[in-house]
């Protein structure tokens, strides 16, 4: 009968986290906007386009953040959903338990264990 190898978790890797390797996130931040959080990605794009329209009028900078504020609870409602969400206890937005950051950890790859890459968190 073969034997089965089971890798060693990779907690305790500064690159896992929840089950998810960020080692390639870590390597060039920001990079892959696929790895964003949908949802602030929305946010961002109709703040930019709101932010476009505002100069295009002329808007002073309070005219434009009170208008801003005004419009951001229906932004949020028409812009903020998202099938994954799972609400966390934070008290920072998006308040998910799939948020790290700006980062959705679901689209991160699942960590394959001990690879490699591995470090322990003193750097070893």
């Amino acid at each position: 009968m073969p034997g089965h190898v089971t890798r060693l978790p990779g907690e305790g890797c500064p690159h896992c986290r929840a089950g998810r390797c960020l080692y390639e996130e870590h390597l060039n931040p920001g990079l892959c906007l696929a790895n964003r959080c949908a949802v602030l990605n929305r946010l961002c794009r109709a703040f930019d386009d709101f932010v476009l329209r505002a100069d295009n009028l002329g808007l002073t900078d309070e005219q434009a953040e009170a208008l801003w504020q005004a419009r951001f609870p229906a932004t949020l409602a028409k812009e903020g959903n998202c099938q994954d969400y799972l609400p966390d206890d934070t008290t920072s937005f998006p308040d998910c338990v799939h948020a790290a950051g700006d980062l959705c950890l679901l689209a991160l790859p699942l960590c394959p264990g001990r690879c490699p890459r591995y470090l322990t968190r003193c750097g070893a």
